[in-house]
This record gives structure tokens, sequence and C-alpha cells, in this order.
């Protein structure tokens, strides 16, 4: 029922939500002819998307149906892959129930956009946690089709990480090559990241929007497919919360190779490396809280799992999120002051449960005090 209403939203609302499925659609031709869309700025996906944008194109009635039809699958098999991982296991339940409620906090993007292929991977990825090289292998799968699944390889135990990164850069390779083989720039995403700014959703635009919404003059660009803030210092923001963002999931790596994570749940890990890579990003697209909430489902799956609380903070912030675009995304762009509040709402969540899965991640669990007599 929840699904239902979010496909109701992406019908009467078509022509809001759909402009991404539509840019897709129109790759999968190029891609159909053997070509990357190699200079276009807005191409910045690793070479296993353009497999799924031509898929789309093959298994609907047009494009924009199939790539629909094919959300709708893999949505599904989330929900499928979190229901057998707590299937028999009593109280275990929210992880599921996260990603119904979520989904509909999440609305048409869900959808509407790419990034609910790698999240199911990133899912598959925590949840084989015990099947190292199966494991490492959907993280690979992840990343050829947007990076950052394979972050996922870091929940591993230690003992498990060879074979999992293994596996990883195995299917990494062998799908690379593929790529290269049936159509060509299948490497040119790389160059189309370097020179983007500072999108206005961002952790770190926060300050110039609030000084918008108090009658500071803001300028606002479309480049790279998002509108970004130009203003003096925004490139030392962007630099700055860029290498805070690396330092601090470096630490959670170094953290995992001596050994300190061991009782940690591995989706607890992978929670906090997701949302410290979403809050350090110089982008905060909304379908990022698919990303989020996503590997929060899979992470409460597991019973020793401490993000509860983040969990339902990350839905309220979808919630939001999905208020901001694509209903108030206009206002925001002007930084009119209920346009802001929301996005100051929105950033706030955020913090709060990237700060709070930081905590439960890095600190060991408390021991239970024996019982007085």
């Amino acid at each position: 029922m929840t699904r239902l209403i979010v496909l109701l939203e992406v019908v009467v609302f078509r022509e809001n939500v759909i402009g991404d499925v539509r840019l897709y659609s129109l790759w999968s031709v190029l891609l159909s002819n053997g070509r990357f869309p190699v200079g276009d700025p807005f191409w910045q996906y690793p070479p296993g998307a353009g497999v799924l944008f031509v898929a789309a194109r093959l298994i609907g009635p047009d494009p924009v149906s199939g790539f629909v039809l094919l959300a709708l699958v893999t949505d599904a098999a989330i929900l499928v892959m979190l229901i057998i991982a707590c299937r028999g296991r009593s109280g275990l339940w929210f992880g599921p129930w996260s990603w119904v409620i979520g989904g509909l906090a999440i609305g048409p993007v869900l959808l509407a956009r790419f990034d609910l292929f790698p999240a199911a991977l990133a899912v598959a990825a925590i949840l084989l946690v015990r099947r190292p090289a199966a494991s490492g292998a959907a993280a690979g799968i992840g990343a050829l089709l947007k990076v950052w699944p394979i972050l996922m390889i870091a929940c591993m135990p230690r003992r498990h990480l060879p074979r999992a990164l293994t596996a990883a850069i195995i299917v990494i390779g062998v799908g690379l090559l593929a790529a290269q083989a049936w159509a060509s720039g299948s490497v040119s995403f790389l160059g189309e990241q370097g020179a983007r700014g500072l999108q206005i959703e961002s952790v770190g635009a926060l300050p110039y929007l609030l000084a918008g919404a108090v009658g500071f003059e803001q300028e606002i660009v479309l480049r790279y497919g998002a509108f970004e803030v130009v203003m003096p210092g925004v490139d030392l923001v962007g630099v700055t919360i860029t290498v805070v963002g690396i330092g601090l999931i470096a630490s959670i790596g170094i953290l995992r190779l001596v050994g300190r994570l061991e009782a940690t749940p591995a989706g607890d890990v992978a929670l906090a490396l997701v949302l410290l890579s979403v809050a350090s990003s110089r982008v905060l697209s909304p379908q990022y809280s698919i990303w989020v909430i996503a590997v929060a489902a899979a992470a409460t799956c597991d019973i020793g799992s401490r993000l509860r609380r983040p969990t339902l903070l990350l839905i309220a912030m979808a919630g939001i999120t999905q208020i901001v675009y694509p209903w108030a995304y206009g206002s925001l762009l002007e930084t009119q002051g209920y346009a802001v509040f929301l996005q100051l709402t929105r950033v706030a969540l955020l913090l709060t449960a990237t700060v709070v899965t930081m905590v439960a991640v890095v600190a060991p669990p408390q021991a239970q005090q024996p019982a007085r007599t």
C-alpha cells in the first residue's frame, strides 16, 4: 500500500519528478550504440549504471515506464532480503518496517532516481557479511553502479576482510573490462567529479542559505546537474568538509584494521560510513535518503544494533526532504524563510543521526552491571 501511494505520486506529479529518468532514457540511446555519454556534465555514473539504463529501455513499453518497473522490482527485492534476514527472529522486524515506512517518507524520488539499485547491493553486502566472498562481490557490483557501496567492505570482521576485498576487486575488474568492451568511454565519469562545487542542499551550504534568508544576496547557478552556491569562501568550505569526512571515514577504517570494531555489528559500521560520506559531501541530493534508509534498515536487522533511534531520525529527515524536493525547491533557491527552515531541520536531523551513530560505533557497548542484592 505504501508503494502504491509512492507510485501514484510519480504518476500524478510526473512532470516534477521524472526529469532524471528522461535523462537516463536519452543516455540509453547512446549506450545502445556502444558509447557512454563522454563529455556530458550530467553523466557521473560508473559503467554499471549504463547497463541498467539500457535494460530499463528494453523491458518497458517506454524507457520511463521500464525504469519505474525495474525500480519497483528492486524495491521489493530489498524488502524480501530484509524479511529473510529477520525471519524467525522475534523482535527484529524494525528493519523491514523501517524500509516500508522509510520508502513512503522518501516519496516519488524512490522510484524516479537511480540510487535504489546500488542501495539494494549495499543491503545485500551487509546481510551477507557471514559469507565474505558473496558480500564482497555484492559490494563490488554496487560500486560498478555508484561507487559508495564499496564502503560496505569496511563492515567486514577483520578476519574476513581479505576474502571480501579480493572478491570486490575481481568483480570490479571484470566489470570494467566488460564495460570497456561493450561501449567506449566507460570510465569517463571519473573526470566529471573534481569540478563540482557546493550544492545548495549540502551541509556546507547551510550558512549561505541562512544568510540569504535574513537578506544577504546569494548567487546560485546550475552546474553539473545541481544548483551550486557561487559565493566567497565556498571552495574552502567544500574542501574542509571533504577533508573532515575523509578523515573520519579513515578513522573507522583504521579501527577496523586494528580490531577495535570486532564487537560492533557490521551494519552499524556500514551506516556510520555512509552517513559520514553523505554529511561531508559537497552534494546532498534528495535521493541520498535512499542510501541511508536502506543501510539503516539492513543494520537494524541485527539484534545487537544500537542504531534504531538514529534510524527514526533518518526517516524523519527523509520525510522533510520529500517536502523540500520537489515541492519547496523553488523557494529554497530563492532562500525563502520557510524553505530554509525545512533545510535547516533536514541537516540537523542528518548531523544528529551521524553523531549518535558514530558514538555508538566507536564507543564499546556498556557492560551489564550485576544487580544489587
